[in-house]
């Protein structure tokens, strides 16, 4: 039989003794590529790292190692029951041994959230290089969730905690419902319900469809300790923004919800609307200038070399005849995209996205749902447009990458 697990996903164990075996042979066995950790080791390299703290390598213990310098290089895994040793650092912390089993979905979730620190961090580095002293705040809103899952005994009291947390909750039960609460755009977030009490959110969502219908919403998952996942659980753990799990009584669970929403907004990567009477922005469409997209994605680009992560652009041309309506389509397509994708217009009726931590394929998913939502608007009845996506790539710069965007081949012209 073929032995295709070097193709899983890569993970240092810093660990001795007996210890170190079993946590190698249970991340192996779900999925993990797996092995020991080197001495010294190296914080600046880009795989995961997972620190036993029981078992504590006695090199680390001598160093008296800080965890935040390690989480800042690359992700960072502790293995420990006490759950205050990482506070102040994204890092994720697992009770557990028997939660290894969920690492491998809950590491992507941390390295989405990490990029899009990153992203926050460079794309705040872009604007000031271009003269901006003083960021615009974003005006305060008030964080409602949206809940997806049949309720349960235990929904109610979550919801009047969170209400004292000044945190509406509107249910849904099934994702085609949460989509259409979506379009609203008041949510904050969407908290999927996986645990057996609240009727298990999986058992009513179809989470291949899920990206498409959540355009961008930050999703926070909630399970019950301990509890074995299905794959299903694993697919939906893998596409949230964080795990919360179900501990305490309900006024403790929603302290731990509010407070994983307002972190995640307040991290929110620099918007044009913050910097409306900047030269970083199109006066016309609202989006970020050519000049500024040019600079970014420099940075995009070294960064993504850095952390071994994909990015994409996506390159929007729509016909001349149909420039008049660019404001609007700029306006529809805020409403497609995550916040650390960057939108710019480049002139002559072309719109550029670049997607950091997106693959080829995902960044022909964007493509698609902006023109599925684009032929759903009868405003834009008659439009035609084109696409094209490049994928980054070692020899590629700001330059070359922007030029073969911009060279086509492209789709064929797509009509609303």
């Amino acid at each position: 039989m073929l032995d295709l697990s070097f193709l899983d996903p890569p993970i240092e164990v810093a660990a001795t003794g007996p210890r170190l075996e079993t946590i190698l042979s249970s991340l192996r066995a779900h999925g993990m590529r797996a092995y020991p950790a080197s001495d010294p080791i190296d914080f600046e390299a880009t795989e995961p790292l997972l620190i036993d703290i029981e078992s504590l390598p006695a090199g680390l213990r001598e160093r008296g190692i800080r965890f935040g310098e390690g989480a800042d290089q690359r992700p960072l895994v502790l293995l420990t029951q006490d759950t205050g040793i990482a506070d102040g650092i994204d890092a994720l912390i697992v009770t557990r041994d028997s939660d290894l089993t969920m690492l491998r979905a809950r590491l992507t979730s941390l390295l989405r959230r990490q990029a899009r620190t990153a992203e926050f961090r460079i794309r705040l580095e872009t604007a000031q290089s271009f003269g901006v002293a003083e960021v615009d705040t974003l005006p305060e809103r008030r964080p409602e969730v949206l809940y997806l899952g049949d309720g349960g005994v235990g929904f109610f009291s979550l919801r009047a905690a969170l209400k004292a947390h000044d945190i509406p909750v509107t249910a849904a039960l099934t994702l085609r419902t949460a989509a259409d609460y979506l379009k609203s755009g008041k949510f904050a977030a969407v908290l999927a319900d996986l645990t057996p009490a609240g009727g298990d959110a999986t058992a009513h969502v179809d989470w291949n469809r899920a990206e498409t219908a959540l355009a961008g919403t930050p999703l926070f998952v909630l399970t019950e300790p301990g509890a074995d996942l299905s794959q299903t659980h694993l697919s939906a753990l893998m596409m949230s923004t964080d795990l919360v799990e179900q501990s305490g009584d309900a006024e403790a669970l929603a302290g731990r919800i509010s407070w994983a929403i307002r972190s995640h907004a307040a991290s929110a990567p620099l918007l044009p609307t913050q910097l409306h009477e900047s030269l970083s922005v199109d006066p016309e469409t609202g989006l970020f200038h050519r000049d500024f997209i040019k600079s970014h994605l420099d940075r995009q680009i070294t960064l993504s070399s850095e952390r071994g992560e994909p990015l994409c652009v996506l390159t929007i041309k729509l016909d001349e005849e149909f420039s008049r309506q660019l404001p609007e389509f700029a306006q529809l397509m805020r409403t497609c995209v995550r916040d650390t994708d960057c939108l710019a217009y480049f002139g002559g009726g072309t719109i550029i996205i670049s997607a950091p931590l997106t693959p080829y394929r995902g960044a022909v998913r964007l493509a698609e749902r902006l023109m599925t939502k684009m032929a759903r608007s009868s405003e834009f009845d008659g439009m035609r447009l084109s696409w094209r996506v490049v994928e980054k790539r070692s020899y590629h710069t700001a330059g070359t990458l922007l030029a073969e965007g911009l060279s086509g081949p492209y789709t064929r012209e797509y009509a609303a």
